[in-house]
C-alpha cells in the first residue's frame, strides 16, 4: 500500500523553522529525507516530491542558521569568562 505525500505540510513546517523556530529544522529535515527515500523505493506517492525538496532545502538552511546561532551564543560566553 502507497502511504499519502506529506510535502506540503513540511514545506508549511521548513518555513515555520526558517522564519520563527529553528530547531525544528533539524527535524523536518529528518522527515523530508526518510519520504524522499520512501518515495524512490516507491512506498510513498511522489506526487508533490517537488514541494518535499524544498521542504528538505529549507530545514537545512535552518539548521545551518541554528548552527550559527549556537556558535555566536558559544563565543559570546566565552568571552564573558
Amino acid at each position: 500500500m502507497i502511504q499519502p505525500d506529506r510535502g506540503g505540510p513540511l514545506l508549511v513546517l521548513a518555513v515555520v523553522s526558517l522564519l520563527l523556530f529553528a530547531p525544528l529544522g533539524p527535524v523536518v529535515w529528518w522527515w523530508a529525507h526518510r519520504d524522499l527515500r520512501a518515495m524512490a523505493e516507491g512506498r510513498m506517492d511522489p506526487t508533490d516530491r517537488p514541494s518535499t525538496l524544498w521542504a528538505r532545502g529549507l530545514s537545512m538552511a535552518a539548521t545551518l542558521l541554528l548552527a550559527m546561532m549556537l556558535i555566536g551564543v558559544l563565543i559570546a560566553l566565552i568571552s564573558m569568562i
